[in-house]
């Protein structure tokens, strides 16, 4: 009875804030681009060249034949040879093409590989190996990614475009995430729950260092071109450092669940192995397990934000700056800020669950010092009860 109360109240959230309140019209959001075409998936038939010399250079007009659906368009563009970032295309290559309305009529582009296919090969390589892996604890996480999806996709991005307080959105739409991918992946249950509320802490407390970080080191949140051109896109609706701030919360809430699950899972185990540990002990053992798990973790997280920040990288290697001036630069700073603040909360999470774990599952140690029999573990009489 526990166990449908819990998912239903949690799909019951997760349904609220993902269906109702975007239906409620309060995350509409103006249209911030041009009114364009659909975009469709074709193939290339033929590619013809021509170059032309300028002063400029060597321009190269390409015309392309793309066959969407029956029917052959054509798609032409110029640039100067040996320019950067011009994505070639071939002969039988599948690409994406976009209509738009122009004085001339309709034009066709290609803008870019059409990847639909590897793309669902790769995830459907994903699910099989999760599942087969995990079983039914693979198949509630699968669901339980879905769901962050959808969280993220209909309630965060529709809600800051909206113009509301980014850091506000990241953590309700984290709280409602986290609850819902912890009890789908490892079921109703006192373990998940006290993994729900200590991610909930550390999340908050992340929350807190994030704004602390970017105030005290004045951080605007333009640092990056993507920033700044969604700054000009949307015309300064979405506040730049709020952003910033959200994207700090939700950086480290996939990795904050985790430990705590773990750690939570761990003083369990540990309970159960032996029910006569005070709190105290059962939590100094847990940490001996946390410490190794905090070594792992912050690794993985700065080696994640440095694979993210690799361009950022090779660019400060080739400065003349000294490295100390280059770290006070917005962009390198902004990278700091993000892993040492998501770092922070993640090690603040393992002492959190670990002792609120050993507050639930441990033993009172007035009891045990004064020769009393240990309290009766719950789940231990439930399973002697089945036994014949």
């Amino acid at each position: 009875m526990f166990g449908f109360v819990a998912i239903s109240t949690a799909l019951f959230a997760l349904l609220i804030i993902t269906v109702a309140v975007p239906e409620t019209g309060a995350f509409d959001a103006p249209d911030f681009t041009e009114a364009r075409g659909a975009t469709r998936t074709g193939t290339v038939r033929d590619v013809a060249l021509e170059r032309t010399v300028s002063r400029a250079g060597t321009v190269i007009t390409e015309r392309f034949d793309v066959e969407i659906g029956g029917e052959t368009v054509v798609s032409e563009r110029s640039y100067i040879e040996g320019q950067q970032g011009i994505r070639q295309y071939q002969v039988g290559d599948r690409v994406l093409v976009t209509a738009s309305e122009g004085p001339a009529g309709v034009r066709y582009g290609i803008s870019d590989h059409a990847r639909g296919s590897a793309l669902l090969l790769l995830l459907l390589l994903f699910g099989v190996l999760v599942i087969f892996v995990g079983r039914w604890h693979g198949i509630g996480s699968l669901i339980g990614l879905g769901a962050s999806a959808l969280v993220i996709w209909r309630f965060v991005i529709p809600g800051i475009l909206a113009g509301h307080d980014p850091v506000v959105i990241a953590i309700i739409g984290s709280t409602v995430l986290v609850t819902t991918t912890l009890l789908l992946a490892h079921g109703p249950n006192l373990k998940t729950a006290l993994a729900v509320v200590s991610t909930a802490l550390s999340l908050l407390l992340t929350g807190v260092l994030a704004r602390v970080a970017v105030q005290g080191l004045e951080l605007g949140g333009l640092a990056d071109e993507d920033s700044a051109l969604l700054g000009a896109v949307t015309g300064g609706t979405v506040d730049p450092q709020g952003l910033l701030l959200a994207g700090f919360v939700i950086g480290a809430l996939g990795v904050l669940d985790d430990v705590t699950a773990t750690q939570v899972s761990a003083v369990s185990e540990l309970s159960d192995a032996n029910a006569s540990l005070g709190r105290l002990e059962l939590y100094r053992r847990a940490m001996n397990i946390g410490r190794d798990h905090v070594a792992s973790t912050v690794n993985t997280l700065v080696l994640a934000y440095a694979g993210a920040a690799l361009p950022l990288i090779l660019l400060i290697s080739v400065q003349q700056e000294a490295i100390g001036v280059l770290f006070q630069r917005e962009l390198v700073a902004t990278e700091v800020a993000r892993t040492m603040a998501g770092s922070i909360g993640i090690v603040s999470a393992v002492p959190i669950s670990t002792a609120l774990a050993a507050l639930v599952f441990g033993r009172s140690r007035t009891r045990i010092s004064t020769g009393e029999a240990p309290e009766a573990n719950p789940r231990h009489e439930a399973a002697a009860s089945h036994m014949p």
